[in-house]
């Protein structure tokens, strides 16, 4: 019996076999899945203050799990939030901070060791990205979508409008980018097996 290949033909389209590959343009990471299911838990919870700290390091995660040697910057972070936070389509009532307010939030509650050149290695939150896979704090649920009552109770509140912002960024990055970048994928599947 034959297999059918999973490489385009000109009958089947890039398209369809994009779709049928895991770490395609729908794939998922279930290590950052389980991270941004956490901070939404927590903010379904009310639980600001240990979701905003995670959210927060958003970040600095994705851009150190573009970079080959796990690195971040203050510049990457900016230019990060710059490129993917932008208002959710289906929430008009919560404003966008914009990446410089982000930038000041996050080093208000910074847990990571700079060089002279202001390049960071954010251990912490990559050890946290790690660690929420491995245990649950929270108990596990489908992700749904946040309640209008959460979003509510996040309005005029920066940090908690910036855990909303960044969850939603960090999705949309991942499903354009970081699911089709072999960078991500490859330091991904490294953060998942180091122990």
């Amino acid at each position: 019996m034959a297999v059918e290949s999973q490489r385009p033909t000109p009958e089947r389209g890039a398209g369809s076999a994009s779709r049928d590959r895991p770490n395609s343009r729908r794939g998922r990471s279930r290590m950052l899945d389980t991270y941004l299911g956490d901070i939404e838990y927590l903010m379904r919870e009310r639980l600001w203050s240990e979701a905003v700290p995670l959210a927060l390091a958003l970040p600095h995660i994705c851009v150190a799990i573009s970079d080959p040697a796990l690195r971040s910057s203050p510049h990457d972070y900016l230019e990060w939030c710059q490129n993917w936070v932008r208002p959710s389509r289906t929430d008009s009532t919560s404003t966008v901070p914009t990446a410089d307010v982000l930038f000041r939030l996050a080093q208000s509650r910074a847990e990571v060791a700079d060089d002279e050149s202001g390049t960071v290695v954010p251990a912490a939150a990559l050890r946290q990205l790690r660690l929420r896979r491995l245990t649950r704090a929270t108990p596990l649920r489908r992700r749904s979508a946040i309640s209008e009552l959460v979003r509510i109770d996040a309005a005029h509140e920066p940090e908690r409008e910036a855990a909303l912002v960044l969850v939603d960024a960090v999705r949309r990055w991942y499903a354009d980018r970081g699911a089709l970048d072999v960078t991500v994928q490859s330091n991904l599947a490294r953060l998942a097996i180091l122990r």
